[in-house]
Protein backbone atom coordinates (compact mmCIF):
# COMPACT_ATOMS: atom_id res chain seq x y z
CA UNK A 1 0.00 0.00 0.00
CA UNK A 2 1.97 3.24 -1.18
CA UNK A 3 2.25 5.94 1.39
CA UNK A 4 1.27 9.55 -0.43
CA UNK A 5 0.65 12.84 0.67
CA UNK A 6 -2.44 15.36 2.68
CA UNK A 7 -3.09 18.22 1.17
CA UNK A 8 -2.21 21.12 3.47
CA UNK A 9 -5.02 23.88 3.15
CA UNK A 10 -3.11 25.30 -0.52
CA UNK A 11 -0.41 22.70 -0.61
CA UNK A 12 0.39 19.16 0.67
CA UNK A 13 1.80 17.67 3.75
CA UNK A 14 4.33 14.42 2.49
CA UNK A 15 3.02 11.28 4.76
CA UNK A 16 5.53 8.88 5.58
CA UNK A 17 8.87 7.38 5.31
CA UNK A 18 8.25 4.13 7.57
CA UNK A 19 9.72 1.57 5.12
CA UNK A 20 12.12 -1.03 7.14
CA UNK A 21 11.09 -3.62 9.20
CA UNK A 22 12.34 -3.75 12.82
CA UNK A 23 10.54 -4.44 16.43
CA UNK A 24 9.49 -2.30 19.40
CA UNK A 25 7.57 0.85 18.74
CA UNK A 26 5.82 1.91 15.39
CA UNK A 27 7.55 0.68 12.45
CA UNK A 28 6.64 -0.68 8.79
CA UNK A 29 7.80 -3.91 8.02
CA UNK A 30 6.18 -4.07 4.66
CA UNK A 31 4.38 -2.61 1.62
CA UNK A 32 0.90 -4.58 2.91
CA UNK A 33 0.92 -3.04 6.08
CA UNK A 34 1.81 0.11 5.84
CA UNK A 35 -0.55 3.27 7.21
CA UNK A 36 -3.60 4.40 4.35
CA UNK A 37 -2.70 8.09 3.70
CA UNK A 38 -5.35 9.85 2.56
CA UNK A 39 -5.28 12.60 -0.42
CA UNK A 40 -6.96 15.22 1.33
CA UNK A 41 -7.26 18.45 0.23
CA UNK A 42 -7.29 19.53 -3.44
CA UNK A 43 -5.81 23.00 -4.14
CA UNK A 44 -2.01 23.91 -4.83
CA UNK A 45 0.29 26.52 -3.36
CA UNK A 46 2.97 28.34 -5.20
CA UNK A 47 6.08 30.28 -3.37
CA UNK A 48 5.90 33.79 -3.13
CA UNK A 49 9.65 35.44 -4.20
CA UNK A 50 9.55 38.80 -1.57
CA UNK A 51 9.21 35.95 1.12
CA UNK A 52 11.45 33.24 2.73
CA UNK A 53 11.37 30.65 0.45
CA UNK A 54 9.80 28.45 3.31
CA UNK A 55 6.99 30.90 3.93
CA UNK A 56 4.45 29.61 1.24
CA UNK A 57 0.67 29.90 1.48
CA UNK A 58 -1.31 27.18 2.33
CA UNK A 59 1.72 25.53 4.36
CA UNK A 60 3.15 25.72 7.70
CA UNK A 61 6.27 28.43 7.53
CA UNK A 62 9.22 27.03 9.39
CA UNK A 63 11.24 29.98 10.67
CA UNK A 64 14.49 28.50 11.31
CA UNK A 65 16.73 27.91 8.96
CA UNK A 66 15.90 27.83 5.41
CA UNK A 67 17.16 27.04 1.88
CA UNK A 68 16.28 27.31 -1.65
CA UNK A 69 18.23 24.33 -4.12
CA UNK A 70 17.75 22.45 -7.08
CA UNK A 71 16.97 19.09 -6.54
CA UNK A 72 18.66 16.24 -8.91
CA UNK A 73 16.87 13.85 -10.28
CA UNK A 74 18.73 11.43 -11.50
CA UNK A 75 22.10 11.77 -8.80
CA UNK A 76 22.08 12.08 -5.06
CA UNK A 77 21.39 15.76 -3.86
CA UNK A 78 22.94 16.64 -0.45
CA UNK A 79 22.06 19.96 1.20
CA UNK A 80 22.68 21.58 4.73
CA UNK A 81 20.81 23.61 6.76
CA UNK A 82 22.69 25.87 9.17
CA UNK A 83 25.77 25.63 7.60
CA UNK A 84 27.62 28.90 8.75
CA UNK A 85 25.19 29.61 11.57
CA UNK A 86 23.42 26.46 13.55
CA UNK A 87 19.37 27.47 14.16
CA UNK A 88 19.51 27.00 18.55
CA UNK A 89 22.71 24.73 17.97
CA UNK A 90 21.47 22.33 15.34
CA UNK A 91 22.88 21.99 11.79
CA UNK A 92 21.03 19.12 9.52
CA UNK A 93 22.76 17.87 6.44
CA UNK A 94 20.05 15.79 4.31
CA UNK A 95 21.25 13.41 1.88
CA UNK A 96 18.24 12.94 -0.96
CA UNK A 97 18.38 9.70 -3.51
CA UNK A 98 17.60 9.53 -7.26
CA UNK A 99 14.22 9.15 -8.50
CA UNK A 100 12.79 6.33 -9.90
CA UNK A 101 11.18 7.08 -13.30
CA UNK A 102 12.73 10.38 -12.92
CA UNK A 103 11.19 13.39 -15.25
CA UNK A 104 13.14 14.69 -17.97
CA UNK A 105 14.42 17.78 -16.27
CA UNK A 106 17.66 17.31 -14.40
CA UNK A 107 16.52 19.48 -11.53
CA UNK A 108 13.53 20.73 -10.09
CA UNK A 109 13.21 23.54 -7.28
CA UNK A 110 12.98 22.43 -3.82
CA UNK A 111 13.58 24.24 0.24
CA UNK A 112 14.28 22.73 3.22
CA UNK A 113 14.16 24.26 6.57
CA UNK A 114 13.60 23.61 10.06
CA UNK A 115 12.55 24.87 13.53
CA UNK A 116 12.53 23.43 17.13
CA UNK A 117 8.66 24.23 17.84
CA UNK A 118 9.16 27.17 20.22
CA UNK A 119 6.90 29.81 18.32
CA UNK A 120 8.91 29.18 15.03
CA UNK A 121 6.32 27.47 13.21
CA UNK A 122 3.99 29.47 11.63
CA UNK A 123 0.68 29.56 10.06
CA UNK A 124 -2.83 27.09 9.71
CA UNK A 125 -3.48 24.78 7.51
CA UNK A 126 -7.39 23.83 7.63
CA UNK A 127 -7.92 26.49 10.30
CA UNK A 128 -5.79 24.04 12.39
CA UNK A 129 -2.06 25.12 13.62
CA UNK A 130 0.87 23.24 13.77
CA UNK A 131 0.72 19.49 15.43
CA UNK A 132 3.54 19.52 17.91
CA UNK A 133 4.87 15.85 18.80
CA UNK A 134 3.93 15.50 22.77
CA UNK A 135 4.90 12.48 24.66
CA UNK A 136 2.63 10.63 25.39
CA UNK A 137 -0.15 12.03 23.21
CA UNK A 138 -2.75 10.33 21.19
CA UNK A 139 -2.02 11.26 17.92
CA UNK A 140 0.49 9.02 17.08
CA UNK A 141 0.30 5.32 15.11
CA UNK A 142 2.33 2.17 14.41
CA UNK A 143 3.22 0.66 11.48
CA UNK A 144 0.07 -1.30 10.33
CA UNK A 145 -2.05 1.60 10.94
CA UNK A 146 -2.93 1.16 14.94
CA UNK A 147 -2.76 4.05 17.26
CA UNK A 148 0.21 4.33 19.99
CA UNK A 149 0.69 6.73 22.73
CA UNK A 150 3.81 8.96 21.65
CA UNK A 151 6.77 8.14 23.30
CA UNK A 152 10.06 9.96 23.35
CA UNK A 153 11.03 13.83 23.39
CA UNK A 154 11.12 15.90 20.13
CA UNK A 155 14.24 18.12 19.42
CA UNK A 156 13.84 19.28 15.85
CA UNK A 157 11.02 19.73 13.36
CA UNK A 158 12.09 19.57 9.49
CA UNK A 159 10.58 20.37 6.06
CA UNK A 160 11.53 19.18 2.62
CA UNK A 161 9.10 21.25 0.14
CA UNK A 162 8.64 19.75 -3.51
CA UNK A 163 8.78 22.88 -5.54
CA UNK A 164 8.09 21.22 -8.90
CA UNK A 165 4.83 20.23 -11.03
CA UNK A 166 6.32 16.69 -10.55
CA UNK A 167 5.20 13.56 -8.20
CA UNK A 168 8.77 11.91 -7.22
CA UNK A 169 9.13 8.63 -5.34
CA UNK A 170 12.81 8.82 -4.28
CA UNK A 171 15.16 5.62 -4.53
CA UNK A 172 15.60 5.61 -1.06
CA UNK A 173 14.28 7.49 2.17
CA UNK A 174 16.36 10.38 3.32
CA UNK A 175 19.62 10.40 5.45
CA UNK A 176 20.29 12.84 8.02
CA UNK A 177 23.97 13.90 9.84
CA UNK A 178 22.66 16.02 12.54
CA UNK A 179 24.97 18.28 14.75
CA UNK A 180 22.88 19.94 18.36
CA UNK A 181 25.24 21.56 20.58
CA UNK A 182 23.09 21.11 23.23
CA UNK A 183 22.71 17.00 22.96
CA UNK A 184 20.05 15.01 22.44
CA UNK A 185 17.12 14.48 24.73
CA UNK A 186 17.94 11.34 25.01
CA UNK A 187 20.66 8.33 25.07
CA UNK A 188 18.75 5.16 23.96
CA UNK A 189 17.48 5.73 20.23
CA UNK A 190 16.25 8.53 18.53
CA UNK A 191 14.59 8.63 15.37
CA UNK A 192 12.33 10.30 12.72
CA UNK A 193 8.26 10.90 12.76
CA UNK A 194 6.60 11.39 9.87
CA UNK A 195 3.40 13.99 9.65
CA UNK A 196 0.80 12.03 8.00
CA UNK A 197 -2.65 11.99 7.21
CA UNK A 198 -4.28 8.47 8.35
CA UNK A 199 -8.13 7.58 7.50
CA UNK A 200 -8.81 11.84 7.28
CA UNK A 201 -7.14 11.94 10.59
CA UNK A 202 -3.34 14.27 11.17
CA UNK A 203 -1.04 11.52 12.74
CA UNK A 204 2.91 11.31 13.91
CA UNK A 205 3.54 8.05 11.96
CA UNK A 206 6.09 6.52 14.28
CA UNK A 207 9.67 4.51 12.93
CA UNK A 208 11.97 3.72 14.82
CA UNK A 209 13.21 1.27 11.70
CA UNK A 210 15.33 4.19 10.63
CA UNK A 211 16.79 4.96 13.88
CA UNK A 212 20.12 5.30 15.56
CA UNK A 213 21.92 5.75 18.91
CA UNK A 214 22.92 9.36 19.49
CA UNK A 215 26.32 10.44 20.17
CA UNK A 216 27.37 13.42 22.57
CA UNK A 217 26.20 16.04 20.36
CA UNK A 218 26.17 13.97 16.98
CA UNK A 219 22.74 11.60 15.39
CA UNK A 220 23.22 9.68 11.95
CA UNK A 221 20.24 8.25 10.41
CA UNK A 222 21.04 6.41 7.05
CA UNK A 223 18.72 6.06 4.57
CA UNK A 224 16.79 2.78 3.65
CA UNK A 225 15.54 1.41 0.45
CA UNK A 226 12.19 2.86 -0.65
CA UNK A 227 9.79 0.09 -1.71
CA UNK A 228 7.59 2.66 -3.52
CA UNK A 229 5.61 3.65 0.13
CA UNK A 230 7.60 7.49 -0.16
CA UNK A 231 6.06 9.90 -2.81
CA UNK A 232 6.65 13.46 -2.76
CA UNK A 233 3.78 14.95 -4.62
CA UNK A 234 4.04 18.14 -6.76
CA UNK A 235 4.14 21.58 -4.61
CA UNK A 236 3.88 19.64 -1.50
CA UNK A 237 5.27 20.00 1.99
CA UNK A 238 6.93 16.64 3.63
CA UNK A 239 7.90 17.17 7.44
CA UNK A 240 9.16 14.99 10.20
CA UNK A 241 10.23 15.31 14.02
CA UNK A 242 13.37 14.15 15.17
CA UNK A 243 12.82 11.99 18.78
CA UNK A 244 14.86 10.62 21.36
CA UNK A 245 14.22 9.01 24.30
Amino acid sequence: MRLTMFRSGAATIAAATALAACGGHGVVPSQAMAPQVSGGFAANAFPDAKKSPCDVTGMYYFKGNCVAFSMNTNATTQVTLGKFKPYNGIKITATLSKFSHPPQAKTVPAVMGDAIGKNDILGKVKNKAFPLYVAGGSNCVTADNKPEKCFGKPFVYAELINNSQYNLTPVNTPGFYITDSHGFPGKNLCFPAILATVKGKVVWALNTALGAKPGKTTLQLVPASNPGQLVFLAHSQFIVAGICE
